[in-house]
This record gives structure tokens, C-alpha cells and sequence, in this order.
């Protein structure tokens, strides 16, 4: 069985994106989370800025199958919906992460070598 290479653009997604729930949670941390419906909202973004990063990374592993194409869509995604809500405050390195994230999934899509 052929062995595949690693992407790089969907580690640096990963990465990133990692870097972004690091920060993310330090910030709350920080802060007081007073009522209900905020420390439910920050349960959720904190779980969704812990799984992308996981997802770039398991999709970056395996670039060439149909599984890492799609978990890497899944979390070029998810960054980018993410990004966008957050721009205002910690969105644009989520987005950066997105745009590796797409270009992992174009490469991958295509057929070319990971990078």
C-alpha cells in the first residue's frame, strides 16, 4: 500500500486554527462569563474552535483520499463561517487558516502533490 505525504497547507490551517482556540479561550478566560446564554455560546464556539483544528490536522495526514479531501473542506468551512462571525475580534487569522485550508482542499481535489 502506497504511503501518502502530508499536506503542509492543511497543517498550517490546523495549526492556525489551533493557535486562534488558544487565544480564544484565553481571552474568555479573562473575562466573566455572567449569564446562561453566554456561557453557553462560549461552550459551543470553544468546542467548534477545538474540533477544527483537529479536523485540518486528520484531513492533512491522509490529502490524497476522499476522507482527508473531506475533512479538510469540513474545517476550511467551518474556519470560514467561524472567521466570519468572529471578524470583528479573531477572525482574520481564522481566516488565513481558512484560505490554507481551500487551497489544501484544491490541491487535494486536483490531484496534485500535497504542499
Amino acid at each position: 500500500m502506497k504511503r501518502g505525504r502530508i499536506s503542509a497547507a492543511g497543517f498550517a490551517a490546523a495549526a492556525l486554527s489551533g493557535a486562534v482556540a488558544v487565544l480564544y479561550l484565553s481571552l474568555i478566560a479573562q473575562g466573566a462569563v455572567d449569564t446562561d446564554g453566554a456561557r453557553l455560546r462560549v461552550a459551543v464556539f470553544a468546542a467548534l474552535f477545538a474540533l477544527l483544528p483537529i479536523l485540518a490536522a486528520l484531513g492533512s495526514l491522509r490529502p490524497d483520499s476522499t476522507g482527508g479531501t473531506r475533512l479538510l473542506a469540513v474545517a476550511a468551512t467551518g474556519m470560514t463561517v467561524l472567521g466570519l462571525l468572529a471578524i470583528a475580534s479573531i477572525g482574520l487569522p481564522l481566516l488565513l487558516a481558512a484560505a490554507a485550508g481551500w487551497g489544501a482542499v484544491v490541491r487535494s481535489a486536483r490531484g496534485g502533490p500535497p504542499r
